[in-house]
């Protein structure tokens, strides 16, 4: 009995890690520094880890690792992701995030709309659960000071966006009357009616 327990027990933990380390490529392509689009497979993360250097298969089978530093971006089955410069700040529980060239990091972000006013997807592991998360950025063309748009189940970060869109009344106005309660509807409505 103890023989079968522990089989089943191995077997188990044998799935278990190869479900959670088998994700498989996506189709998609990688945008390298030189502007030029590369067509092939990407494998960017498991259940359980994003990856810091995503793995981009050719089209001839061929294999390579690239980090944010080394390419533009890159696309995963329907995902768009942009390398650009983050930074995190934190004081007293205020965080600031900036995109300034040389300054932190470069990081893969998910693109979630682009324009004037674009957004983007900051994506994470917790280490409390291991399973991948995000939170939502904007960023305004031309600027190096990125607002982040919600605050996990609380929604839209209305105080915040209200001293962010200082240049459009009318989405504050929608914003803190909850007429506008999501990030994709911020940027609609910021590009549509308030962008230069």
């Amino acid at each position: 009995m103890a023989t079968i327990i522990r089989l089943l027990l191995t077997v188990t933990l044998y799935v278990l890690f190869i479900r959670t380390e088998a994700q498989e490529y996506e189709p998609g392509y990688i945008v390298l520094n030189s502007k030029d689009t590369v067509f092939g497979f990407v494998k960017d993360r498991t259940e359980s880890r994003l990856f810091e250097k995503i793995k981009f298969k050719n089209e001839a089978g061929k294999v390579k690792r690239y980090s944010a530093s080394d390419i533009l971006g890159y696309k995963a089955g329907i995902n768009h992701y942009e390398s650009l410069w983050y930074a995190e700040e934190s004081q007293f529980f205020k965080f600031s995030y900036y995109n300034r060239p040389e300054y932190g990091e470069k990081v893969f972000l998910r693109v979630l709309a682009k324009g004037y006013l674009s957004c983007y997807a900051k994506e994470f592991v917790h280490d409390d659960n291991d399973y991948p998360d995000e939170f939502e950025l904007f960023l305004r063309q031309g600027e190096t000071t990125m607002q982040r748009a919600t605050q996990g189940i609380f929604g839209l970060k209305k105080k915040s966006l209200s001293k962010y869109f200082w240049d459009c009344p009318k989405l504050v106005e929608k914003i803190n009357n909850l007429a506008i309660t999501n990030p994709l509807d911020v940027v609609t409505y910021y590009n549509e009616f308030c962008s230069r």
